[in-house]
Protein backbone atom coordinates (compact mmCIF):
# COMPACT_ATOMS: atom_id res chain seq x y z
CA UNK A 1 0.00 0.00 0.00
CA UNK A 2 1.46 3.06 -1.21
CA UNK A 3 1.54 5.77 1.79
CA UNK A 4 0.56 9.36 1.10
CA UNK A 5 -1.02 12.08 3.15
CA UNK A 6 -4.70 10.92 3.05
CA UNK A 7 -4.06 7.51 4.15
CA UNK A 8 -0.94 7.66 6.17
CA UNK A 9 -1.47 6.89 9.88
CA UNK A 10 1.15 6.54 12.38
CA UNK A 11 2.03 3.42 14.55
CA UNK A 12 0.37 2.86 18.03
CA UNK A 13 -1.02 6.36 17.76
CA UNK A 14 -5.20 7.36 17.65
CA UNK A 15 -5.80 8.33 13.72
CA UNK A 16 -7.97 11.13 14.65
CA UNK A 17 -4.89 12.71 15.78
CA UNK A 18 -2.79 12.66 12.94
CA UNK A 19 -5.81 14.90 11.65
CA UNK A 20 -4.34 18.65 11.57
CA UNK A 21 -6.44 21.99 10.72
CA UNK A 22 -4.05 23.72 8.21
CA UNK A 23 -5.49 26.69 9.39
CA UNK A 24 -3.17 27.88 12.47
CA UNK A 25 0.45 27.48 12.37
CA UNK A 26 1.80 24.40 13.81
CA UNK A 27 5.17 25.60 15.81
CA UNK A 28 7.12 23.73 18.53
CA UNK A 29 7.74 25.81 21.69
CA UNK A 30 9.10 25.73 24.97
CA UNK A 31 6.35 27.09 27.27
CA UNK A 32 8.56 29.72 29.62
CA UNK A 33 10.42 30.61 26.71
CA UNK A 34 6.77 31.52 24.67
CA UNK A 35 5.71 33.34 28.01
CA UNK A 36 8.67 35.67 27.77
CA UNK A 37 8.02 35.97 24.16
CA UNK A 38 4.50 36.94 24.94
CA UNK A 39 5.20 40.10 27.39
CA UNK A 40 8.69 41.11 25.38
CA UNK A 41 6.99 41.22 21.91
CA UNK A 42 3.75 43.22 23.57
CA UNK A 43 6.51 45.70 24.97
CA UNK A 44 8.27 45.63 22.23
CA UNK A 45 5.31 46.80 20.04
CA UNK A 46 4.42 49.26 22.32
CA UNK A 47 7.88 50.75 22.07
CA UNK A 48 7.14 51.51 18.66
CA UNK A 49 4.53 53.51 18.84
CA UNK A 50 4.90 55.35 22.05
CA UNK A 51 8.24 56.68 24.18
CA UNK A 52 8.74 54.08 26.93
CA UNK A 53 11.66 52.81 28.87
CA UNK A 54 13.43 50.01 27.07
CA UNK A 55 10.98 47.15 26.74
CA UNK A 56 13.57 44.32 27.75
CA UNK A 57 13.69 45.48 30.86
CA UNK A 58 10.32 45.90 31.26
CA UNK A 59 9.57 42.27 30.14
CA UNK A 60 12.94 40.96 32.17
CA UNK A 61 11.42 42.95 35.43
CA UNK A 62 7.77 41.82 34.68
CA UNK A 63 8.61 38.41 34.05
CA UNK A 64 10.91 38.71 37.45
CA UNK A 65 7.46 39.93 39.62
CA UNK A 66 5.38 36.80 37.98
CA UNK A 67 7.89 34.34 38.78
CA UNK A 68 8.44 35.61 42.50
CA UNK A 69 4.86 35.74 42.73
CA UNK A 70 4.89 31.72 41.85
CA UNK A 71 7.93 31.57 44.62
CA UNK A 72 6.57 33.38 47.18
CA UNK A 73 2.94 31.34 46.87
CA UNK A 74 4.78 27.47 46.63
CA UNK A 75 6.13 28.72 50.06
CA UNK A 76 2.97 29.94 51.42
CA UNK A 77 1.14 26.91 50.66
CA UNK A 78 4.36 24.68 52.24
CA UNK A 79 4.04 26.80 55.26
CA UNK A 80 0.43 26.46 55.68
CA UNK A 81 -0.12 23.33 54.43
CA UNK A 82 3.32 21.30 55.34
CA UNK A 83 4.49 23.07 58.60
CA UNK A 84 1.13 24.57 59.63
CA UNK A 85 3.37 27.43 60.74
CA UNK A 86 3.48 31.51 59.35
CA UNK A 87 5.88 34.02 59.46
CA UNK A 88 6.37 35.40 63.05
CA UNK A 89 5.84 39.32 62.09
CA UNK A 90 5.32 41.37 58.90
CA UNK A 91 8.53 42.54 58.79
CA UNK A 92 10.45 39.15 58.28
CA UNK A 93 7.42 37.86 55.78
CA UNK A 94 8.59 41.47 53.68
CA UNK A 95 12.00 41.15 53.87
CA UNK A 96 11.57 37.49 53.22
CA UNK A 97 9.17 38.74 49.84
CA UNK A 98 12.01 41.33 48.91
CA UNK A 99 14.58 38.91 49.36
CA UNK A 100 12.83 36.52 46.57
CA UNK A 101 12.11 39.36 44.51
CA UNK A 102 15.09 40.67 44.50
CA UNK A 103 16.87 37.11 43.86
CA UNK A 104 15.08 36.52 40.59
CA UNK A 105 15.04 40.08 39.31
CA UNK A 106 19.41 39.10 39.67
CA UNK A 107 18.83 36.14 38.19
CA UNK A 108 16.85 37.07 35.45
CA UNK A 109 18.64 40.12 34.15
CA UNK A 110 21.42 37.36 34.25
CA UNK A 111 19.91 34.90 31.75
CA UNK A 112 17.72 37.53 29.80
CA UNK A 113 19.49 40.44 29.66
CA UNK A 114 23.30 39.95 30.01
CA UNK A 115 23.17 36.47 27.90
CA UNK A 116 21.22 38.13 25.18
CA UNK A 117 18.75 35.33 26.06
CA UNK A 118 15.68 37.29 25.29
CA UNK A 119 16.71 38.15 21.90
CA UNK A 120 17.38 34.33 20.98
CA UNK A 121 13.74 33.94 21.79
CA UNK A 122 12.38 37.11 20.35
CA UNK A 123 14.35 35.85 16.97
CA UNK A 124 12.92 32.16 16.92
CA UNK A 125 9.33 33.20 18.21
CA UNK A 126 8.99 36.55 16.30
CA UNK A 127 8.07 35.20 12.87
CA UNK A 128 5.53 32.62 13.27
CA UNK A 129 4.00 34.61 16.21
CA UNK A 130 3.24 37.44 13.87
CA UNK A 131 1.60 35.62 11.40
CA UNK A 132 -0.80 33.51 14.50
CA UNK A 133 -3.85 34.59 14.92
CA UNK A 134 -4.53 34.00 18.58
CA UNK A 135 -1.36 35.82 19.70
CA UNK A 136 -3.61 38.54 21.17
CA UNK A 137 -4.81 35.60 23.74
CA UNK A 138 -1.52 34.37 23.96
CA UNK A 139 -0.72 37.37 25.40
CA UNK A 140 -3.46 37.68 27.95
CA UNK A 141 -3.27 33.84 28.48
CA UNK A 142 0.62 34.86 29.67
CA UNK A 143 -0.37 37.91 31.86
CA UNK A 144 -2.92 35.53 33.50
CA UNK A 145 -0.15 33.24 34.15
CA UNK A 146 1.61 35.75 35.72
CA UNK A 147 -1.46 36.77 37.99
CA UNK A 148 -2.22 33.70 39.12
CA UNK A 149 0.18 33.63 42.10
CA UNK A 150 -1.31 37.37 43.60
CA UNK A 151 -4.77 36.18 43.17
CA UNK A 152 -3.97 32.97 45.37
CA UNK A 153 -2.13 34.53 47.98
CA UNK A 154 -5.08 37.20 47.73
CA UNK A 155 -7.84 35.04 48.34
CA UNK A 156 -5.71 33.09 51.17
CA UNK A 157 -5.29 36.49 52.71
CA UNK A 158 -8.76 36.66 52.66
CA UNK A 159 -9.94 33.11 53.16
CA UNK A 160 -7.34 32.10 55.85
CA UNK A 161 -6.32 35.85 57.72
CA UNK A 162 -3.94 35.87 60.50
CA UNK A 163 -6.17 36.20 63.30
CA UNK A 164 -5.05 38.67 66.39
CA UNK A 165 -3.15 40.77 64.27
Amino acid sequence: MKTTKSNYVPQGDDPRSSIRSDRRPKMRVAHVDYLYFNIYNYFYRLSQYRQTVNPRMQAMYLFSLGSGGWLLMLETFYLHVVRHTRFVSRVESTVFAASIYMLTAFFFNYIFIVKDRDQKIFGKYEEPASRHPMRKIHFILSVIVLLIPYLTLLGFALFAPRYGR
